[in-house]
């Protein structure tokens, strides 16, 4: 009897959502290189509408950051686009590939930076499908005069830079259906005020416990949002502290170690 070791593709035979979720945990670069392994890994990854570029700081970047925006740029439909990048990256670069994004059907961006400022594309700010927006440790150039965030649900705002105090609630007035508020303030967010006006708010969340020092002058929250029904606030900084109007409040965390003045 002729003992033959039969090849088989035991990764095609697994299910097609099975298969979709292990490509869409992946960064996009190992994505689409699984996609050699087999026929059908092929065929979804083409599906995939989940795109993240994790970028590191070595020699290339420039060419690593266009070859990936060639490629989104041959997608038809994009719908969630995260971004982890350092300084080291062209601002040209980075906008044309937000830019892409958006003409895509953009659905939820996140972007983190490290602190660099980044004047984050027009096109962005009139993005009809923009559901979700998560901005993390950049610094934040005024938004567009003529901006609106018609469908922002959920924003989240960690360890951000603002010009102003004003540019957060321009920031804030422009998205007049969010619903959901993360905040994470750090002593680079160089607000004194951060004033949170949301009539449609229900869900917020402020952390402002991270630093070795308080600030100096008069520095805090003032809130204002009359259907938010989930709050939670760690706050071992601010030394001014106004919430008003939260009829629907249905629970809450406080944890404030708050010097008044």
């Amino acid at each position: 009897m002729d003992d033959k070791i039969q090849k088989r593709d035991l990764i095609s035979e697994l299910l097609d959502e099975l298969l979709f979720k292990i490509l869409s945990l992946l960064p996009s670069k190992d994505a689409v290189a699984m996609s050699v392994l087999s026929k059908r890994w092929q065929s979804l990854c083409k599906e995939i509408k989940t795109f993240r570029y994790d970028g590191e700081v070595r020699c290339g970047i420039a060419i690593a950051v266009s070859k990936f925006t060639q490629f989104i740029s041959r997608r038809s439909r994009l719908e969630v686009l995260q971004l982890k990048l350092n300084p080291c990256y062209e601002k040209s670069i980075v906008k044309r590939l937000v830019n892409n994004a958006v003409s895509r059907s953009l659905r939820e961006l996140r972007i983190e930076m490290v602190y660099n400022s980044f004047d984050l594309p027009e096109s962005l700010f009139s993005c009809p499908q923009l559901e979700t927006l998560i901005l993390e440790k950049l610094s934040l150039v005024d938004v567009p005069a003529n901006a609106d965030l018609a469908c922002l649900k959920h924003l989240h705002l960690l360890s951000v830079r603002f010009s102003c105090d004003e540019s957060v609630k321009t920031l804030l007035s422009i998205c007049p259906r969010l619903e959901e508020l993360v905040v994470r303030r750090s002593s680079y967010t160089n607000v004194k005020i951060f004033s949170i006006n949301v009539p449609t708010l229900r869900s917020l969340s402020i952390d402002n416990s991270s630093g070795k020092s308080r600030p100096k002058g008069i520095h805090g929250f003032v809130i204002n949002a009359p259907s938010l029904r989930y709050f939670s606030i760690r706050d071992s900084f601010s030394n001014y502290l106004r919430f008003r109007n939260m009829p629907k409040l249905a629970k809450s965390t406080v944890n404030v170690v708050c010097n008044i003045i």
